[in-house]
């Protein structure tokens, strides 16, 4: 499995944990769904991961604060517009950054 073009390794690593953590909660996961595998509705949204529990589905984006805007803030604004409208679906965007060096 590999991540996405505009991906980073970061953001790919914080999808395998968040996919790890959210099985551990009992979730379905999906990793990097294919636009068949979505509703209709989804199918042009580029998910990192689709979580579905027993009463809601949760979708996730995760990006660096680097490439937070790099499709644009209308393009994330649209996305999570599309996944609200969807009953019981929630949207879910998780920024993640590298670790700094603490200052000695």
């Amino acid at each position: 499995m590999s991540y996405r073009k505009h991906q980073t390794p970061l953001e790919h690593r914080r999808v395998l944990q968040l996919a790890r953590e959210y099985r551990q909660q009992g979730f379905d996961v999906t990793i990097y769904p294919a636009s068949e595998d979505l509703p209709t509705e989804l199918a042009q949204c580029p998910l990192d991961l689709v979580a579905k529990g027993e009463d809601k589905v949760i979708a996730i984006e995760v990006r660096t604060r680097e490439n937070l805007t790099l499709n644009g803030s209308e393009d994330l604004r649209r996305m999570a517009g599309k996944i609200e409208s969807l009953p019981k679906w929630d949207f879910q965007l998780v920024v993640t950054n590298p670790r700094r060096p603490q200052a000695s």
